[in-house]
């Protein structure tokens, strides 16, 4: 029994591994979210919280000292904004909700350090 038990840990951790961040500061607040890292390995999904059916400005700059970071917007499964950020990168995207659709941003990164910061 203790050897199953041992064997569910090492794997889970083994799964896990490649998803790991170092030093993550941060926070997430309904218009606002921000964060400072060391070593982001992985994925991290923010769902945008809005009060109404109308459109959005997505505000958000980054910079990137090492590693790579891509972001991406979703509505649903639909992809509406994609980008491979690298430096330091300020943009902003004007986003439709006419319908009243649900929203999440996913940044996804390998080995990278920097931060981020975004507004909506």
């Amino acid at each position: 029994m203790m050897n199953l038990k041992v064997l569910l840990i090492f794997l889970t951790t083994l799964f896990q591994f490649p998803n790991y961040t170092k030093n993550w500061q941060g926070s997430d607040i309904p218009g606002h979210c921000y964060a400072t890292f060391d070593d982001f390995n992985g994925k991290q999904d923010f769902k945008i919280k809005l009060l109404k059916k109308e459109g959005f400005n997505f505000k958000y700059s980054t910079t990137l000292t090492k590693g790579t970071l891509q972001l991406t917007i979703k509505s649903g499964s639909k992809t509406i904004y994609e980008k491979e950020l690298k430096g330091s990168v300020s943009d902003e995207v004007k986003i439709e909700n006419s319908k009243g659709g649900k929203f999440k941003f996913i940044f996804m990164a390998k080995h990278a350090k920097g931060s981020f910061d975004v507004r909506y």
